[in-house]
């Protein structure tokens, strides 16, 4: 298909609510009932690595199959992202307080060296622009509450501390209410894996739980 034009953070927007986010939906579903089946024993660790990548098999699947997903895999070996245009996405869980992500190590590296760039005077657009996160709140005990596209960059130099500099709504559960809390101190927190430390293991996909069909359908339209 011929790849959209996309030069802004909202350009993304309904191309990652219409392909991305069923399956953002579906992940949760699925990776809560696989918690609840064994509660004494699971924890938010089991939960958010297996959420993660359940989520990111769905993406995988999407974009390397479907003619009308404008999306590519990019990055080669535990490289997750995906991209469209000039961005780079990474997806991650946020923390439910803070309202970023404890992990996404990747990510921040990337914000930090635009950072160094600008600080550095030494700026020069990238082609990809990979500090681009799929903020994703979602616990077992509260459901899926929120997504929303966020661009993450340190507080100041050289900082622990991000914050979200441009934000985009890509969905919010009835009757809630939008993130707003933008900084936050970055310490080991418990309950995700970044994507960094996942071990690679080949996975075939039941396409029958992607939604698959609608989407080949669509596009024969």
């Amino acid at each position: 298909m011929k790849t959209p034009d996309i030069e802004s953070l909202q350009d993304l927007v309904p191309h990652v609510q219409e392909h991305l986010l069923p399956q953002i939906h579906q992940a949760a579903e699925i990776c809560m009932n696989c918690y609840l089946m064994d509660p004494a024993f699971n924890d938010m660790w089991t939960f958010g690595t297996q959420f993660w990548r359940n989520t990111w098999n769905r993406f995988r699947t999407i974009a390397e199959e479907i003619d009308e997903c404008p999306f590519e895999v990019s990055g080669k070996g535990n490289e997750y992202k995906l991209r469209l245009g000039p961005y780079v996405l990474r997806h991650h869980r946020i923390n439910s307080q803070s309202r970023l992500p404890s992990g996404a190590k990747a990510v921040k590296s990337a914000a930090n060296h635009i950072q160094m760039s600008l600080f550095n005077d030494e700026w020069d657009a990238p082609v990809e622009k990979d500090n681009i996160v799929i903020a994703i709140d979602v616990d077992v005990h509260r459901g899926l509450k929120e997504v929303f596209l966020g661009e993450i960059m340190p507080l100041e130099v050289d900082s622990s501390k991000y914050k979200w500099v441009r934000k985009a709504p890509i969905f919010l559960v009835d009757g809630g209410q939008a993130s707003t809390a933008d900084v936050i101190h970055i310490a080991d927190m418990p309950g995700f894996v970044p994507e960094e430390e996942i071990v690679e293991v080949p996975v075939k996909l039941d396409k029958s739980r992607t939604n698959l069909k609608g989407l080949e359908s669509k596009g024969d339209k």
